[in-house]
């Protein structure tokens, strides 16, 4: 089994916590019938929202592996 340090366990509920609002937001699905590029703003949202989910699993995954690690 692996443990995390404090501050790997710290910054991984910081993250889970950013993750449970990222579900939330309406920007995470996008609608059906929606035309990219017909709404500039809308779709930097979308972007936007996607590259942030992204970079918290990035962030959580590797924070999980230096943990099982024994780092």
């Amino acid at each position: 089994m692996w443990q995390m340090t404090l501050k790997q366990r710290r910054r991984h509920s910081e993250l889970i916590d950013r993750f449970e609002a990222i579900k939330k937001s309406p920007y995470i699905n996008v609608p059906e019938g929606y035309e990219v590029g017909a709404n500039p703003e809308e779709d930097e949202k979308y972007r936007s929202i996607m590259e942030e989910l992204n970079d918290v699993i990035r962030e959580i995954h590797e924070i999980e592996e230096t943990a099982r690690a024994g780092n």
